[in-house]
């Protein structure tokens, strides 16, 4: 009878927040480790470059973890640690991108409720693994052909979308950036992301205030400024849409300075 060839065994799922009041150090991997971070929101400095929502790095034998970030923009990161991992066999990319950012949460949801609720360890191995593996696209070559050069306009379209000291003319940035018509880019967008560009940059605004609401002493009104609403009210209704709470509930909730 043919052995089982299993998946590496899942030895912890953690979500990390970087911390923004000390300096932390990384550290490399150990052989046969898989050490996997989701970046879920803020953003993460690795190797001289910028990276984003939805980059997933999948850190083997000599790899150096996460541990620096842009000024005021600390990521958090799912962290998926899988032990007899056998890196000929698998070899999946250092670097990746999560295909559906729009099913994002939801897996980190997932991995984080069945790991603390000692789920069959076996089972949730082979399914965040295998998840894992069919989430995970290579980050393109961008000196192959037009279809990567394209690839990679979406993701730098998405970066100036998260700049929020930036006001966006859509149309010129669309025609001048990246050579295409605003309707053609927009869609190009939405099918990467799942999401419009308008609604992506909502989003991120929202998620923005939730940090700031949480970790900072900034009033209300300061923050409504900072992520660019043009009036308070504006805010409120948007902020309230999108989580449910008002800004003052929330940061009742969630204020780190309580």
């Amino acid at each position: 009878m043919k052995k089982r060839q299993y998946n590496p065994q899942l030895a912890l799922v953690y979500y990390f927040r970087a911390p923004t009041r000390y300096n932390f150090s990384p550290f490399a991997i150990q052989r046969n480790k898989l050490y996997v971070e989701i970046l879920v929101s803020g953003a993460a400095s690795y190797e001289g470059k910028v990276y984003r929502r939805g980059t997933v790095f999948c850190h083997t034998q000599g790899d150096m973890t996460l541990h620096d970030f842009p000024k005021n923009q600390p990521y958090r990161v799912l962290l998926l640690l899988f032990e007899n991992y056998n890196r000929r066999k698998w070899n999946l990319p250092h670097i990746g991108q999560w295909r559906h950012l729009a099913s994002l949460d939801s897996f980190v949801h997932d991995a984080l409720e069945d790991f603390h609720l000692k789920t069959d360890s076996d089972l949730l191995s082979e399914y965040l693994f295998t998840s894992l593996r069919q989430n995970l696209l290579t980050v393109p070559d961008m000196t192959t052909d037009r279809r990567a050069e394209l690839s990679r306009e979406i993701f730098v379209v998405r970066d100036k979308l998260e700049h929020l000291d930036e006001d966006i003319n859509w149309e010129e940035f669309s025609l001048i950036r990246a050579g295409y018509s605003p309707i053609y880019l927009r869609a190009l967008f939405k099918a990467q992301f799942n999401i419009s560009p308008y609604q992506y940059r909502l989003r991120y605004r929202i998620q923005t205030a939730c940090r700031l609401l949480a970790e900072s002493t900034l009033t209300i009104r300061e923050i409504s400024g900072e992520t660019r609403f043009r009036n308070l009210e504006t805010f409120y209704r948007a902020f309230k849409k999108q989580t449910g709470m008002t800004p003052a509930q929330y940061r009742q909730k969630n204020s780190l300075h309580s």
